[in-house]
């Protein structure tokens, strides 16, 4: 049987690696982002379904970046097609044939993709299975 101390020094620690995870989430939380895929828009990079995580600090787009910005209060991905001065950018949807008509201003930026989780195509893959 584990003496009291033990289980004092035991509780202490995990207390302190719960508040070490804590403060990992919401530092986190502050830096990066989460978004769920809705649109085709940019087939083949993402698919409807997959989620991506972005990096919402230190952001420099340049051309063929993929970004996050804030569109008629909707956030959309696409990629940075080109460069304008001042800071715009031109940007466009990967499955789409023309760039996006209206640039996207630096302050309209709320983050780059840093990686994809691909939920959307492995559902994809499993629907067709059964057809």
């Amino acid at each position: 049987m584990p003496s009291k101390s033990a289980d004092v020094r035991y509780g202490r620690v995990r207390r302190g690696a719960e508040l070490l995870l804590l403060a990992v989430i919401v530092a986190f939380g502050w830096t990066h982002g989460v978004l769920y895929v809705e649109g085709g828009s940019m087939e083949p990079a993402l698919s409807a379904g997959d989620v991506i995580v972005y990096r919402r600090v230190r952001v420099v787009p340049e051309r063929g970046d993929l970004i996050v910005f804030e569109h008629g209060g909707t956030l959309v991905v696409h990629r940075v097609a080109g460069l304008l001065h001042g800071g715009a950018m031109r940007t466009r949807g990967d499955a789409n044939e023309s760039s996006d008509a209206t640039p996207v201003e630096a302050g309209d930026v709320r983050g780059e993709v840093l990686f994809v989780l691909p939920s959307g195509k492995a559902a994809s893959r499993v629907a067709a299975s059964f057809h």
